[in-house]
């Protein structure tokens, strides 16, 4: 007996989507495809960008705060409820690290702040539940009330004082983060993608991005200056913190170069287009990471590639644009003593030297010309790969971002 099986909507997309996807591959296709996507992700992002800052203008928001004033705006906030930060010891100091369990956070950042307080982590695979999964929007208010009731017997266990997410308003909503503020726990946020997806598109009722949820916590930390004014005009107090790298993961090994150039990250965007054009004009580029042909690479095998390359391709893109944030290989390659060649990010110059401790390309061509010139001067990329980890260690770990993030809610002395 043949057993009949319903097929819903969402597999058959599924299917067709992976029925599609090796002819994008193709160099025209793909060409047209990158183009159409390229076009669209630009347009989101350059008309949230200028309705914010026309926003910003008509209610006379300031186009920028000094750090004196976030911390004032925000001391002023927590006021309001009582809450009045003040110093105190490893021992003493207990923070929450509330993520959906993506593995880069929980060996970056919650060793980090393990390293200045007592650390509880809610994650949420480790309660049974996956943000995204198809019955996400039914469950979700669920683990919302799960959220707050576990922050509850843990507060009252040894009190909290302050809850740190990796969550947007696709994970949370604003009600439940003014319920953990209401017990008197600060409470702060950071956002990696909110050039594209500040608001993101609605489900179950709400955006899917941060703009849902800013103005309910505390502080809002985002690594893009561009986005700062943006969460202003949503009532919320933004910070810039950067991304950053874990010196107990990234050291330089002591390993011969394998390859040319390398390229560690998925197969999408202008990534592909890239590693065309320079192996077309006869470079040797040995790329990782899915969608390309040698697939998933493990994370712990990040590291290995970087110092075993001469040269390491790095992508900031948002998406398919031309559009430029921060990636944490940003901060990673150099911090292993490896060589980073990316994309012209001008936020790059804030944290290192341009053209000495890394180097930037704005198109293909210009990626070609850098690669020559650094393939053919072993000196300079010796030079660069050591005062490039020089400044990563002393400036861009993810201790020093912590303790500055605990320096402006008033945790430390």
């Amino acid at each position: 007996m043949v057993e009949k099986r319903l097929i819903s909507l969402p597999r058959i997309l599924k299917h067709i989507k992976n029925a599609v996807r090796p002819a994008l591959y193709s160099p025209v296709l793909y060409g047209a495809y990158s183009s159409y996507r390229a076009r669209q992700q630009g347009r989101i992002i350059q008309q949230e960008q200028a309705e914010y800052e026309d926003r910003a203008r008509h209610l006379g928001v300031s186009a920028d705060w000094s750090p004196e004033e976030t911390r004032d705006r925000l001391y002023k906030r927590l006021a309001q409820r009582g809450v009045v930060p003040l110093p105190k010891s490893k021992s003493q100091l207990h923070i929450v690290y509330a993520s959906g369990h993506s593995p880069w956070d929980i060996i970056n950042i919650v060793p980090a702040l393990a390293n200045h307080a007592t650390v509880s982590t809610y994650l949420l695979s480790d309660h049974g539940f996956d943000a995204q999964s198809q019955d996400w929007v039914q469950v979700r208010d669920r683990m919302n009330g799960h959220f707050v009731d576990f922050l509850g017997r843990l507060h009252r266990e040894k009190s909290i004082d302050l809850l740190l997410t990796y969550y947007s308003g696709h994970h949370v909503s604003p009600e439940t983060i003014e319920r953990i503020g209401s017990k008197g726990i600060v409470t702060a946020a950071f956002h990696l993608d909110d050039r594209l997806y500040f608001r993101g598109e609605f489900l179950g009722g709400r955006l899917r991005g941060p703009a849902a949820v800013a103005g309910a916590y505390d502080l809002n930390l985002t690594q893009a200056p561009e986005s700062l004014v943006k969460y202003r005009v949503e009532g919320a107090i933004p910070w810039l913190w950067p991304l950053a790298a874990n010196p107990e993961l990234c050291y330089p090994r002591r390993v011969p170069f394998q390859y040319d150039v390398s390229l560690v990250g998925t197969a999408y965007g202008n990534r592909i287009s890239t590693v065309r054009y320079l192996q077309g004009n006869g470079v040797r580029v040995a790329t990782f990471g899915q969608g390309w042909p040698s697939g998933f690479l493990p994370a712990e095998k990040f590291q290995e590639i970087y110092c075993a390359s001469r040269i390491n391709l790095n992508f900031d893109d948002i998406g398919f644009t031309k559009y430029q944030c921060g990636k944490i290989r940003d901060f990673e390659v150099p911090m292993c003593g490896a060589l980073m060649l990316g994309t012209h990010n001008p936020h790059l110059a804030r944290y290192f030297e341009l053209d000495s401790e890394l180097f930037t390309f704005r198109d293909n061509k210009e990626c070609l010309q850098q690669v020559r010139r650094l393939l053919s001067d072993q000196g300079l990329c010796a030079q660069a790969r050591k005062l490039a980890r020089t400044r990563a260690v002393r400036e861009h770990t993810w201790d020093i971002r912590v303790k500055a993030l605990l320096d402006m809610v008033g945790f430390t002395a």
